[in-house]
């Protein structure tokens, strides 16, 4: 069964890209200045929210305003949780944040690796995983200032102790993450599998011989 998006924390749903453009669509037709990658910043405490930015940029407005437009989005693409019947993205896979190297705006540059990758249906293999990890990446840094052992986006600095940095071991941790819960979910879409065919399994018998798999072939 799905659930609705309206629903969600906010800091989950703008890990998918259609979520985020039908919420900014949604709050330009009241605030054509309304800026995503601000109300992003706030939700992500890489930035503080002014009086003068008013409600524009609260997460219960938008939820408000966007209602009907998610539920559109909702019927096109249900949000399923991990496991659930149906088709699963790859964004799934950025629900938590690497632990090493992180920075202030670290959790924003994050969300938008997970947009950018976030139509690629699962399951995918590890190399794929990898080459698409690296495309996107790139994309996303074009336009940074590379300091070594650190990259600098601009567009991402609100202020604050390292503002718009985003660190090298960060990348390699996430990417390492990623793997990790991509072979996690391989698993146990198998054990599902399995557990679908009766008589059918990969265990080793008490004679200690081994069962024919799914494929009918012994390993």
């Amino acid at each position: 069964m799905s659930f609705p998006r309206k629903k969600l924390d906010m800091g989950l749903l703008i890990l998918e890209e259609r979520s985020c453009e039908v919420i900014t669509t949604c709050a330009r037709k009241f605030h054509p200045d309304w800026d995503f990658n601000r109300f992003e910043a706030i939700q992500c405490n890489a930035a503080d929210a002014v009086p003068e930015d008013g409600s524009r940029y609260d997460a219960s407005y938008i939820f408000h305003i966007a209602g009907p437009a998610l539920d559109a989005l909702d019927r096109e693409i249900p949000f399923l949780f991990p496991l659930e019947r149906g088709k699963h993205y790859l964004w799934e896979l950025f629900t938590d944040l690497p632990k090493s190297g992180g920075s202030r705006s670290s959790r924003q540059f994050w969300n938008r690796l997970s947009r950018a990758m976030s139509a690629i249906e699962l399951p995918i293999t590890t190399d794929e995983l990898v080459g698409e990890f690296e495309q996107a990446s790139l994309a996303l840094l074009a336009n940074a200032v590379d300091l070594g052992d650190r990259f600098y986006l601009p567009e991402l600095d609100y202020g604050g102790w390292n503002g718009g940095f985003v660190t090298k071991d960060f990348l390699i941790e996430g990417l390492r993450m990623l793997a990790a819960k991509l072979d996690a979910t391989a698993g146990e879409r198998k054990k599902e599998k399995a557990s679908e065919e009766p008589g059918k399994t990969d265990t080793i018998t008490e004679g200690g011989n081994e069962d024919e798999g799914v494929s009918g072939q012994k390993d």
